[in-house]
């Protein structure tokens, strides 16, 4: 348990923003120092420091539950969680050191573990599995640690019942611990395969996704066009490069945090415009591609709803300057084209741009 709360620590520190992950690794280390000082303590001393490894093995429980309500986004409800600690706490100071009693104690301790990791269970159990593989692997398994939570209480008064020499005792006693270290493994594992899964999707995001426009990059582009245009049923497509007027004007004189602005409107308005089949990328600087699943004349009524919603764009520039983008429009009828169409597309681009700018320029349909 503390290499595995280790692990989870080395986790959040590779993904901060998975902030239940510190809580989690806390669970794990602080119960696995109240396990290893109870097992190296002579059995004569355990009632001794029994409020301190409960202490331990309460807020460890609690630090397990907050954990949990953080990964669900609900909450661990901490003031309950105070007051089922405090009850807890009081009563094994009674049958530590008051009257001592090993079976009562260890009853009390576990009636107070499983209502404590169960404060954030209604909450999550309301809001159902979520979608992926892994999130239903974590609800159900909290659906199963939940059941075993409940009935630990009342295998608790079971061994309470029995004495140390009966051979029932040591099956409870071994079933008890292995469901533990079961739970102890499989939530691990989960937690830090969510971690490495966030992570390598970070990475992906960094490395497809243009941080200024959260656009496509160029290579993203390219990767995420071949698998559409292989497959040639699911045509017609159609290649549209914009490039947005006067772009280094704007730069020049309202300062590059203008132009930046400029980019993420431009962005903005070309993702509104198309569907979630089509692909919008950022090429570079302030030329734009996208891969439109529709003729030349709906690509073409695509661009013009774009130029439309850029121009009402009144206070973006200073003096109330309009901002427009031309376009070059060409089509494309498979992988093996991508080149020479956006070359094309290219081309009408810059015909657009010595006519006069803010202008479409379309390839002439094939006779």
């Amino acid at each position: 348990m503390l290499l595995l709360g280790g692990t989870l620590l080395g986790g959040w520190l590779m993904q901060r923003r998975h902030h239940y992950l510190p809580w989690a690794a806390t669970s794990y280390a602080l119960v696995g120092l109240a396990l290893g000082w109870q097992t190296l303590m002579p059995p004569e001393e355990l009632h001794r420091w029994a409020l301190v490894t409960g202490v331990m093995y309460l807020l460890g429980a609690w630090s397990f539950a907050r954990g949990i309500a953080g990964y669900y986004g609900v909450s661990a409800r901490p003031l309950l969680g105070a007051a089922i600690a405090s009850v807890v706490l009081g009563t094994m100071y009674y049958y530590s050191q008051v009257e001592p009693d090993v079976w009562t104690r260890l009853y009390w301790l576990n009636a107070g573990l499983g209502l404590l990791q169960l404060l954030p269970a209604p909450a999550i159990l309301r809001r159902g599995p979520a979608a992926g593989w892994l999130e239903r692997s974590m609800y159900w398994s909290y659906v199963l640690f939940a059941i075993n939570t409940s009935i630990r209480p009342l295998l608790s008064l079971a061994l309470g019942r029995m004495k140390e020499g009966d051979s029932a005792f040591g099956f409870y006693w071994m079933m008890m611990l292995g469901i533990t270290l079961l739970f102890v493994l499989l939530f691990a594992v989960l937690l830090l395969a969510v971690t490495v899964r966030d992570a390598m999707s970070a990475l992906r995001a960094e490395r497809n996704v243009d941080p200024l426009t959260n656009l496509l990059n160029r290579r993203a582009f390219r990767e995420a066009a071949e698998p559409r245009l292989r497959d040639r049923r699911r045509g017609p497509w159609t290649l549209l490069v914009g490039d947005i007027d006067h772009f280094k004007d704007i730069n020049d004189r309202w300062g590059h945090a203008y132009g930046d602005r400029v980019l993420q409107t431009v962005a903005g308005a070309l993702t509104q415009q198309v569907r979630s089949d089509d692909l919008v990328a950022r090429f570079g600087g302030e030329e734009f591609v996208l891969l439109l699943r529709t003729d030349l004349a709906g690509a073409e009524a695509i661009a013009q709803r774009i130029r439309a919603q850029l121009s009402e764009e009144k206070n973006l520039l200073p003096s109330s300057q309009r901002l427009t983008i031309s376009f070059g429009i060409a089509p494309i009828a498979g992988l093996d084209q991508l080149a020479a169409a956006l070359a094309h597309a290219d081309a009408l681009l810059y015909e657009a741009k010595q006519s006069g700018r803010d202008r479409i320029h379309v390839a002439r349909p094939a006779i």
